[in-house]
């Protein structure tokens, strides 16, 4: 696999893209994070003042008034109890809160080795049924999406960023999952640590929970 972002994308300023897979021979969901080991793991890491970023971000794409994903994931962890998902979710939403944007994740299960995966904006005309949904969504041109580019020549977006914040159900994570990718967009004022700090907080969470995972960055 080899990650490639569209010029389109380098000129909204997200020049830091970064993604991994991660692999087991054992369940990605198991076990699931305690809310005791969640607030080791935010009081260990600090929180990145990356709310202004992100915001640029979504206002580029014509969205000024939608509050970003990482944000609003932000505000739900400070305001209820934890909720654990499972294993490798529960590592994702740790990272997000911290680095303050949000962090797909992807189940890879079935995808030829070699597949393109391709940061774009949308040309118009796409579609996406988003996670725990059974409904196909328009994609606007101009929002942002990533997938796979397949042998045919076709795109299968894995997520769509923009009017909504979607990932596909396609490619959701489940107990089966045993290779998934994590991707982190960064925002146009961010660094190269910033997105690079993701695969830290998701590796130690990771340890913390006993979960084995081979994690590899994908190349750029």
């Amino acid at each position: 696999m080899k990650l490639t972002v569209a010029p389109e994308v380098r000129d909204l300023g997200l020049r830091h893209a970064r993604a991994w897979t991660l692999t087991s021979d054992t369940s990605l969901l198991e076990p699931v994070l305690s809310a005791t080991d969640a607030a080791a793991l935010l009081s260990r890491f600090p929180h990145e003042d990356s709310a202004l970023g992100y915001r640029k971000l979504i206002s580029s794409l014509g969205y000024p008034d939608t509050t970003p994903a990482g944000e609003r994931l932000r505000q739900l962890v400070a305001e209820r109890p934890w909720q654990g998902h499972g294993g490798v979710v529960d590592a994702i939403n740790i990272a997000s809160v911290v680095v303050g944007g949000g962090i797909g994740l992807h189940d890879l299960a079935g995808l030829p080795k070699g597949t393109p995966l391709v940061i774009r904006r949308s040309p118009g005309g796409e579609r996406i049924v988003p996670a725990f949904s059974s409904r196909s969504r328009p994609i606007p041109a101009g929002d942002l999406t990533y997938g796979m580019h397949h042998p045919d020549g076709t795109f299968a977006p894995m997520a769509w960023l923009g009017k909504r914040d979607s990932d596909s159900a396609e490619h959701q994570v489940t107990a089966q999952s045993r290779i998934v990718c994590a991707i982190a967009l960064g925002h146009p004022d961010d660094s190269p640590e910033h997105t690079d700090s993701v695969i830290t907080v998701v590796a130690a969470a990771l340890e913390l929970l006993g979960l084995r995972a081979e994690i590899r960055a994908v190349p750029c």
